[in-house]
């Protein structure tokens, strides 16, 4: 390493409380405070520009469409015909983005507690939003995810929870409950589908396993998935989940041929090949999620390590 890597600035972020990564930092984009979490937008070595909340990556110019196309793709095809659909956070408007490109879309619900994060991401992040935030079909809601689906009477087709980790100090930790779940599956059509972040199954393994079982007590079918994102430097976890709808049932000749049919433009991730490979855990890591029983509730909510 030369002498002038020892000069950079470094961006530490702290995975669980005895591990973490770090990337030498090019330039500070933004900065600031909203009323929930501390912003920035910087400009990283080895993944480009990237959005950080409260120090920890949300998406990076280097991978965002990894980790957003994973989030909504499978989710939508498992419906099927999906025309109106609820996106619960997602300010970089990458995920809005995804769910747009589905030509059966014509209505879709954003809701999101920090309008500051979404002023920074239509200023800072255009690459990822794309003009989403400008498509008619888009109702931008600025509130908290939890007093929506507690007051919220419309039904969706798909339901997607692009939301912050669970951290005690955070705006989210509530919206990873059993509570939670099932007043948001009531907004539910029939045949609807509902799909989650779900932290890293192999940092936060417990934190994972616990929102898949909560998942579970729920909804019939609850399936975990994971994708690598070089920024978050893990695989990151996912829960899909319905009634009425098996994601075993996706396969990837249905995939592919869904995915030429009706979506625009291609995609950079996801297709059927990578899908079985998403669906498939190590036996190590499948043991260590199945050791897990908790069932996160509002008296007993689960959080990262910190």
């Amino acid at each position: 390493m030369s002498g002038e890597a020892f000069n950079w600035h470094w961006f530490i972020e702290w995975g669980t409380p005895t591990s973490a990564h770090m990337y030498g930092v090019k330039r500070v984009v933004y900065q600031g405070r909203s009323k929930y979490q501390d912003i920035m937008v910087a400009e990283l070595y080895d993944v480009g520009k990237a959005l950080i909340l409260d120090g920890k990556t949300q998406s990076s110019l280097y991978d965002e469409f990894v980790y957003h196309e994973a989030l909504v793709h499978p989710a939508m095809i498992l419906h099927g015909s999906p025309e109106k659909v609820l996106i619960l956070g997602g300010g970089e408007g990458a995920t809005a983005r995804e769910v747009l490109r589905f030509k059966s879309v014509k209505r879709v619900v954003m809701v999101d507690i920090d309008d500051e994060v979404i002023r920074v991401a239509k200023e800072y992040l255009p690459e990822w939003h794309q003009g989403a935030f400008d498509d008619p079909r888009l109702e931008l809601l600025i509130m908290d995810g939890l007093k929506y689906v507690e007051e919220a009477s419309e039904k969706f087709d798909v339901i997607i929870a692009d939301l912050a980790d669970p951290l005690e100090a955070g705006p989210a930790y509530k919206l990873y409950t059993k509570e939670y779940y099932e007043k948001l599956k009531n907004l539910l059509n029939p045949g609807g589908v509902f799909v989650t972040q779900a932290t890293s199954p192999t940092l936060t393994t417990y934190t994972h396993a616990v929102i898949l079982n909560t998942i579970r007590s729920v909804f019939k079918y609850a399936s975990p998935y994971q994708a690598y994102v070089k920024s978050f430097d893990s695989t990151w976890g996912f829960v899909l989940a319905s009634d009425d709808k098996d994601p075993a049932s996706l396969t990837p000749e249905r995939i592919d041929a869904y995915l030429a049919e009706n979506v625009k433009g291609e995609n950079r991730f996801y297709e059927g090949a990578i899908h079985a490979a998403m669906f498939t855990f190590p036996k190590y890591l499948r043991r260590k999620i199945e050791e897990v029983k908790d069932v996160a509730t509002i008296d007993n909510p689960v959080f990262m390590p910190a």
